[in-house]
């Protein structure tokens, strides 16, 4: 039996952080592209189900085109039973205008409830239970407490928050790992973390986190996309069934973060060659996403123009933007006779620096700016 595990979707996320509005729209429609891109891979590889573990969606009103096309991927694939447990960012009207359109929610489309709710799969002689509960302020408190599993079955349990090892902080949306261990569980299907992990949960069962299906900003940097389990029958009728789990990296575009060190850079175009040979290196695709960051100490002559570096490189990607957050390295005995006003500067800084009035790190932001202006250029953020 093979079960996807998916999460954080975020549907009809607004995307304009980074991106202009008709870029904005074109990514939103990418997403919702990958999602049903996900449901056709699920039924060509015989997916029995796909558990949706929270914030399918991004907004509370969800758009026509994001909630017709979910209902579309839902029932047009009745082979699969899609298990969707809500999340702290879901749509609460999605439910509701489906029955709406509907008259009733489609058979293979199946909820969880406050308290816990349990459906059972059954193929091939693996019998799967799948438990999963919505977590409130209200019901995280006791969730754990009630939850009761048959240890003779397969376990799946479903919930969307963050995990911890300690229990005394029942918030909602708080996971205490500790004392869902040696419960019967086989797999927790968690939602709310964005990155991969899969980690062991005790010595029967193991937790995972699939994180987000596309990236949608620089905090959500590398392989995106989904969980396969395959679920096999024990060896003998006595034997318990075995499962595998794999990350299946799935984005249309991944998002990259590039750290240049600025040692031995001194111009623009320098910087862009650096650029062009850390994607090459690490196999930044001309698809993907790329956030550039100059680091560490530069030269006082090294001049980066930052837009022009984005031009020159707005082919080479989907998306580049570029940040300088070096700092100068400045020898201030090679300032200490020099008459040009750049000296004079450097020296009026470094003796406010002296006197405890700026800190190293303020001192060389000053003086990078200052340094900039004059020489006649425009200090770019």
């Amino acid at each position: 039996m093979k079960i996807l595990h998916t999460a954080d979707i975020h549907l009809d996320s607004k995307m304009t952080r980074h991106f202009d509005k008709d870029r904005a729209k074109t990514r939103r429609n990418e997403l919702l592209a990958t999602f049903n891109n996900m449901v056709n891979y699920a039924a060509k590889e015989g997916v029995t189900a796909i558990i949706i573990a929270g914030d399918l969606f991004d907004v509370p009103s969800v758009s026509a085109t994001a909630r017709n096309s979910v209902l579309a991927g839902i029932t047009s694939n009745p082979e699969i039973t899609f298990f969707y447990l809500r999340g702290n960012h879901d749509a609460t009207g999605f439910i509701q205008d489906v029955i709406k359109k509907q008259g009733e929610l489609p058979r293979n489309l199946k909820l969880f409830e406050n308290d816990w709710t349990s459906y059972t799969l059954e193929e091939d002689g693996v019998e799967v239970v799948i438990t999963g509960a919505e977590m409130t302020h209200e019901n995280n408190r006791h969730l754990v407490d009630s939850l009761v599993l048959d240890q003779s079955k397969f376990n799946i349990v479903t919930l969307h928050g963050q995990e911890t090892e300690n229990s005394s902080d029942k918030k909602a949306e708080v996971i205490p790992l500790r004392d869902y261990r040696n419960r019967g569980i086989d797999y927790m299907a968690l939602g709310h973390i964005h990155e991969p992990k899969i980690e062991q949960l005790d010595s029967r069962g193991r937790y995972s986190y699939p994180g987000c299906l596309e990236g949608r900003g620089f905090d959500e940097c590398g392989p995106r996309g989904f969980n396969m389990l395959t679920i096999t029958k024990g060896e003998s009728g006595a034997s318990a069934p075995t499962f595998e789990v794999e990350f299946i990296p799935f984005a249309e575009r991944v998002m990259h973060e590039l750290d240049i060190d600025a040692k031995e850079l001194l111009t623009s175009d320098d910087v862009i060659a650096r650029v062009r040979e850390m994607a090459a290196a690490q196999n930044v695709l001309d698809r993907d996403m790329v956030k550039a960051q100059i680091c560490g100490g530069a030269s006082l002559d090294a001049e980066f123009d930052l837009r022009y570096i984005e031009k020159m490189l707005e082919g080479d990607f989907y998306y580049i933007t570029v940040r300088d957050k070096s700092s100068p390295i400045i020898d201030y005995d090679s300032f200490m006779y020099d008459k040009t006003l750049k000296g004079e500067f450097i020296r009026n800084i470094r003796a406010e620096q002296e006197a405890g009035k700026l800190s190293e790190d303020e001192a060389a932001q000053i003086i990078k700016i200052g340094v900039l202006l004059l020489a006649g250029e425009e200090a770019l953020s």
